[in-house]
């Protein structure tokens, strides 16, 4: 009886509440690349077009350099400051272009069924194309630069959006109270934005960290083959490109751009998992 009245007890007991310490350190970290990428528009050292032969290949730590200079004696505290926001401005335009794109698509396709094979099965077509492939087409065809890279991404990211908001709408409308609402006479948009949409919001903007930082490295690898940002621009990825062309020369180049990759990556997938943690506690306790 002892052992009955235990277990009623421990399943009774509150659930233990996660760590908000992702969530802290990966908006932390984000703000702080978000913070450099603004300054970088007000602000550089240099200007990261202007080569100086005199001064090349000096080391980190140098007076009004602290991260030294490249093979051409330009800035390499400038390029990185400017590559961040670059980067920053390529991971969000993507990832908020495929959000606007993607929730209106797939609440149209969860809320009319008329649209519902229609949307989906053109989803399908772009999720089952190459991104890579595609962006090489988009570049050679219009150029490559910053629209190009951000329309293929975002051709690249919306379907998922899609396929997330439809899932999730779906689910939302088969609600009980959804039906009464409609017995009520409520209107298919007033349901749209007043029942569905904010039931979906959290996942979206889960859904949306997680694609910001799929941009940042999709951009990344995007520049690294050439057909992403090129000059006068500046961004992580070209960084990488213009290292690796002088490898065993200038070697430690490479670090920094790379590096920059990752610890923005790192700080928009723990915001991510700090977020869904946050919105849907019971996720915590199921993957324990």
């Amino acid at each position: 009886m002892s052992e009955k009245l235990q277990s009623v007890k421990n399943s009774l007991k509150r659930p233990r509440k996660k760590s908000r310490l992702p969530l802290i350190v990966g908006a932390s970290i984000t703000l702080v690349m978000v913070i450099i990428g603004v300054i970088s528009m007000f602000w550089i050292p240099q200007d990261v077009n202007v080569s100086d032969p005199s001064i090349r290949m000096l080391p980190i730590g140098t007076p009004h350099h602290l991260f030294g200079t490249d093979f051409l004696g330009r800035d390499v505290t400038s390029m990185l400051m400017t590559g961040v926001r670059t980067s920053v401005i390529i991971g969000a335009s993507a990832a908020f272009l495929s959000l606007f794109i993607g929730t209106l698509f797939g609440m149209l396709a969860a809320s009319i069924s008329k649209l519902d094979e229609p949307i989906m099965r053109t989803a399908d077509i772009f999720m089952a194309m190459p991104g890579i492939i595609f962006a090489l087409v988009l570049a050679s065809t219009i150029g490559a630069g910053y629209v190009t890279t951000i329309f293929a991404l975002t051709s690249f990211f919306t379907p998922a959006f899609v396929r997330v908001t439809r899932a999730s709408s779906m689910r939302v409308l088969s609600e009980d109270y959804i039906s009464v609402a409609r017995l009520y006479g409520r209107s298919r948009l007033f349901i749209t934005i007043r029942h569905v949409l904010p039931n979906v919001s959290s996942i979206l903007i889960v859904q949306f960290t997680i694609y910001f930082a799929a941009g940042v490295l999709s951009e990344a690898g995007l520049s690294f083959l050439g057909v992403g940002i090129n000059r006068p621009s500046v961004s992580l990825g070209m960084m990488l490109h213009e290292a690796v062309e002088q490898i065993g020369i200038t070697d430690p180049l490479g670090v920094w751009p790379g590096l920059g990759i990752v610890i923005l990556v790192i700080g928009l997938n723990l915001l991510g998992d700090g977020l869904r943690d946050y919105f849907d506690p019971r996720f915590s306790q199921r993957v324990r």
